[in-house]
This record gives C-alpha cells, structure tokens and sequence, in this order.
C-alpha cells in the first residue's frame, strides 16, 4: 500500500509542476493581450500550488523537493525575465 501512496502523491506532483509550467508559459504569451489577467491569476494559482507542493514533498526524498524546486525557480525565471531584444540604455551608447 506504500508504493501506491507514493506513486499517488508523485503523481499529484507532477501534474502541479506541469500545470505551473504551463502557466508560466501561457503568461508570457499572453502579455499585451485581453486575457493577460486571467493567465496572471492562473500563474499565481498554480505558483502557490508548486510552492505549497515544494513544501509539503521535502518529507518525502530529494528526488521530490528537488524537482518541484526547480520547477518553482523556472517559473519565476520565466515570468520576470524579458526575452525580447532590447536597445541599449542611453547612458551605455
């Protein structure tokens, strides 16, 4: 019954970081657009969702709190970081 409960709970966490993940993505792609607020409400959901995952999965081995943490860190990488080319600072030029 163990393995089960494990297998169960692994699950349930890789389907929080998948979701997160695909959040993360449906912010950046949505940014400018009329639903930019619902993907930003659904990345905060599901932020919270991997965090609380994270928290919870430390019990349980490195192999779990080791992947909900770099799901966590992509996340927060993909929605601050700017992807698009930028032009110089004036200062710089």
């Amino acid at each position: 019954m163990n393995g089960l409960e494990i297998s169960v709970v692994h699950w349930l966490l890789v389907m929080a970081q998948l979701l997160g993940l695909l959040s993360a993505w449906i912010t950046r792609i949505s940014e400018g657009s009329s639903r930019q607020a619902v993907a930003q409400r659904l990345f905060l959901l599901s932020l919270a969702l991997v965090g609380t995952g994270a928290l919870l999965s430390i019990g349980l081995g490195p192999c779990y709190w080791l992947s909900s943490g770099v799901v966590l860190s992509l996340m927060v990488l993909a929605t601050t970081c700017d992807f698009k080319p930028s032009r110089q600072a004036a200062a710089w030029q």
